[in-house]
């Protein structure tokens, strides 16, 4: 039972990029042991989106330990790197990071075939810097920073979910500017 809602959270969260998808328009990263990471702005700008995608660019299949599931998914495997046109720069986290969790925690790992592509998708909002004033993404880009998202799993995170096949390494996209 708790493989299949693994499958539904996975099928849920995780889409393969749609047809209609331009590569042109994603910053990517240069490849870490067979995989890259990139991003790129929802393809409707009402929405504010960050897209965040995962691409087995190798000729292997590998395992990918996304965050870890506590009742609800924690994205606590990406890092959300603002740079300000002065150069400073700022760590964010998704809010799930910040949820309290009790009880028994799990690993939240996908498989990814040689070729194939998975992507997320994070509202503007839910990406947290903490401060003084817990700031979004959303306003540090209104405020004209950019952003790129550093993706991070140790091995002692690999070891304990005990994966075949796990992608360990630390990946990150290429920065894109603010959207419009």
């Amino acid at each position: 039972m708790h493989i299949l809602g693994l499958i539904i959270i996975t099928a849920a969260v995780l889409a393969f990029v749609p047809s209609g998808f331009a590569t042109d328009t994603v910053a990517w990263g240069s490849p870490v042991d067979g995989l890259r990471l990139g991003i790129a702005y929802g393809p409707d700008a009402s929405k504010l989106i960050l897209r965040v995608m995962f691409e087995n660019v190798g000729s292997n299949s590998k395992d990918m330990l996304i965050g870890h599931e506590a009742g609800s998914l924690i994205y606590d495997s990406l890092n959300f790197i603002v740079t300000a046109q002065d150069g400073t720069k700022r760590v964010g986290f998704h809010r799930s990071v910040y949820i309290p969790t009790a009880g028994l925690v799990l690993p939240f790992s996908v498989p990814f075939s040689a070729g194939q592509t998975k992507e997320l998708n994070f509202p503007l909002t839910d990406i947290i810097f903490p401060s003084a004033a817990n700031t979004t993404l959303e306003t540090l880009l209104k405020q004209g920073w950019s952003v790129r998202v550093q993706f991070e799993v140790n091995q002692r995170s690999a070891d304990w979910t005990d994966l075949s096949r796990p992608w360990v390494g630390v990946m990150s996209s290429a920065q894109i500017a603010p959207a419009h």
